[in-house]
């Protein structure tokens, strides 16, 4: 029967493995650099055709747009008061909320019953 002692802590063990990790690391940074670097200058040509474009389609669409300034309309700030503050734009004739036609313009019709039929049997078997 094997007895399951606990480990322990070796301070030179650790420190060797931190070098080790730190050199692999470096390692790694260096073959990524010998092997993909070329991807990075790649990137930045791209990076710079594409700007060029957008520059050139930028410049072609702001002579074609114009903006309307809209100076009219302007809505005063919000009162301090409660009350003043739910119905403050209501009573704007532009901005009622009944423009186009009343809130409940007919009440709704109720139907009838079935057992209301003289002409019910019931459902069919």
């Amino acid at each position: 029967m094997t007895e399951q002692r606990a480990l322990k802590f070796d301070a030179n063990t650790e420190a060797f493995q931190m070098r080790a990790q730190w050199k692999k690391q470096d390692i790694c940074k260096q073959q990524w650099a010998e092997r993909w670097s070329w991807l990075l200058d790649e990137w930045k040509d791209v990076a710079a055709q594409s700007e060029a474009i957008r520059q050139e389609a930028s410049a072609v669409t702001r002579s074609q747009v114009t903006v309307k300034s809209d100076d009219v309309k302007s809505l005063k700030p919000v009162p301090v008061t409660s009350t003043g503050f739910i119905g403050w734009l209501a009573k704007r004739p532009d901005c009622a909320l009944e423009i186009y036609s009343s809130w409940i313009c007919k009440p709704p019709v109720r139907l009838p019953d079935a057992w209301d039929n003289p002409n019910y049997s019931g459902p069919k078997k």
